[in-house]
């Protein structure tokens, strides 16, 4: 993603979506075969393969219909024979995941890592609907959060293990509450690669063009301003003219929170999204309007944020934003990109989400190469340039890169008991 990594199978290739890439749920073995279906009105099936359907009869293995060995203790032969035992077993084993993100970004794009999650894995389509609806019950308190945010109230290791444990823990869906974290790590708003494409695209979607850069969640506030990795780590503090960003705004109670992409070398923060400007919290409004919003505050401050000098080292420049439509798409794709470093991909926003930290399929995240393959629309030829020369299609991808991810599973897996097996033998 950008923004999220540069390698071809993450979403951020260099633009650190994810620094480390993190393996796709599920075991080893060999990867079925995939079928790629682009375009409008994509859908996964139903039945995710690997999965049986339910016998006809619904007998079990105990009996029901003639000889075979007694239901054990405590069942009754009507509900014996109502389970398919080998078929619920399958079902359990198929939905028990600890990481509730089947298109993360930083695993290849875009089937692969679907096949393992069988009864739990819902079509992008249907988790886009009820995340929509559960932003309109969030009950967080985001004036309070941005203002800690701003202020520097939160303590960057309390609870943080506990929290991620609590977390990993979690297999339920992905639907439930969103707790807010008390820190400065996952903060942003991630996405994932866009598996299918959506019905109302051309009409409920907006697109952005995304340089190759760093992702950072950037915090203005107490006269300087602080950039945060993805990860939540410091990288950078230095006076700029956002507001609440320098000592010389005398603005004691004003404070910005930007998500950004940083071009180290144009010494540019090329602004995705805006969630605070001047004190205002805007992480419940609309994606449409919170972009509408930046770039009316970028022209209202042009040459504040545009200013380039020993006191303040960095510009500020927000990305454009296009229509998702396929005349749009083309001309975006097809003429002079809006920055001067090299397209890392696209940012596809619903028009609709607010601002939710971590992973969500109302944003999906497409290389610049792939867009002719899912959405049949003809990019030029500097963008078809940047596809790797071993790069024989999706579908075939797919499954090299899931053999390259169980290999490092693997190898870090032993790593980890072998780590394990030393630290037994010292204590003992």
């Amino acid at each position: 993603m950008t923004t999220e990594r540069k390698s071809m199978p993450s979403e951020n290739g260099s633009v650190v979506e994810g620094d480390d890439p993190a393996p796709p749920s599920g075991g080893g073995g060999a990867p079925p075969e995939i079928e790629l279906r682009p375009g409008a009105g994509v859908r996964l099936g139903s039945r995710p393969p690997g999965m049986s359907p339910p016998s006809a009869g619904g007998a079990s293995s105990f009996g029901g219909g003639g000889g075979g060995h007694p239901p054990p203790p405590g069942l009754t032969s009507s509900s014996v024979n109502s389970t398919n035992f080998d078929d619920l077993a399958d079902a359990f084993a198929g939905s028990f995941t600890v990481n509730n993100t089947p298109n993360d970004t930083n695993r290849p794009h875009p089937r692969f890592a679907q096949f393992k999650m069988k009864s739990s894995s819902l079509p992008q389509e249907e988790r886009r609907k009820r995340l929509l609806n559960v932003q309109k019950q969030r009950r967080d308190d985001l004036v309070n959060h941005a203002r800690c945010l701003a202020m520097g109230e939160f303590e960057e290791e309390e609870n943080e293990q506990q929290q991620e444990e609590e977390e990993d823990m979690d297999t339920s869906t992905e639907y439930r509450q969103r707790r807010m974290q008390k820190s400065y790590k996952k903060q942003l708003m991630l996405s994932e690669w866009l598996v299918e494409v959506p019905d109302d695209l051309t009409t409920q979607w907006i697109l952005i063009l995304c340089p190759e850069g760093r992702r950072n969640f950037v915090v203005a506030s107490n006269g300087i301003t602080k950039v945060y990795s993805k990860n939540g780590k410091q990288v950078k503090k230095f006076p700029s003219n956002i507001p609440g960003g320098s000592r010389n705004q005398n603005r004691r109670n004003s404070y910005s929170i930007l998500d950004c992409i940083f071009s180290e070398k144009e010494k540019i923060f090329y602004i995705l999204d805006m969630m605070c400007w001047d004190g205002f919290q805007y992480y419940d409004c609309d994606t449409e309007f919170r972009m509408s919003w930046v770039q009316q505050k970028f022209i209202e401050n042009r040459d504040q944020l545009m200013d380039n000098t020993r006191n303040h080292p960095y510009r500020f420049l927000p990305l454009p934003i296009y229509q998702c439509t396929p005349e749009s798409i083309h001309s975006a794709l097809n003429t002079a990109m809006p920055f001067q470093d090299k397209l890392d991909g696209l940012l596809i926003y619903h028009k609709h989400v607010h601002y939710m930290p971590g992973y969500t399929p109302l944003v999906g995240w497409l290389k610049g190469y792939m867009v002719p393959e899912l959405l049949n629309i003809q990019v030029c030829d500097e963008i078809m340039a940047q596809r790797p020369s071993n790069y024989p299609g999706m579908k075939v991808m797919l499954k090299k890169d899931y053999e390259r991810v169980e290999k490092l599973k693997e190898k870090e897996r032993m790593e980890r008991e072998g780590g394990s097996q030393e630290d037994s033998m010292e204590a003992a």
